[in-house]
């Protein structure tokens, strides 16, 4: 069992030092690339449903990958912060009120993305 743990601490902060950051910014560099106009968007909003579903639908595709992946490391996350927190019988709980924070906020982050992940399966 502790191998495991050992594991999951090991590959929960792989995932939030290295592989997250690089998400972030490809997300930035995505957000910011002319495959992404955001004035697109706004101009189809305006009229009918048709060329905003074509819109949704070219930019899904990029970002359906990069929201499983994401999804999948937030979840990876969560149990990284769960393993981190010390027993009760450790008598070492400064901390663990944050941690629980952060594990609320996954969990957040978890539902906003569950609710999308029909779409992006359908897609």
């Amino acid at each position: 069992m502790e191998e495991h743990i050992a594991d999951i601490r090991e590959e929960g902060e792989k995932i939030f030092l290295e592989k997250m950051p690089r998400q972030i910014h490809r997300l930035e560099e995505l957000l910011r690339s002319s495959n992404f106009d955001w004035k697109e968007l706004s101009a189809v909003r305006s009229g009918a449903a048709a060329p905003l579903n074509n819109f949704l639908n070219q930019h899904y595709t990029h970002l359906k990958p990069i929201l499983l992946d994401f999804m999948d490391d937030l979840c990876k996350i969560r149990l990284w912060i769960v393993c981190l927190i010390p027993r009760v019988e450790d008598g070492d709980n400064k901390g663990v009120e944050i941690q629980h924070e952060v594990i609320d906020v996954c969990n957040e982050g978890l539902s906003s993305l569950d609710s999308l992940l029909p779409l992006l399966l359908q897609i």
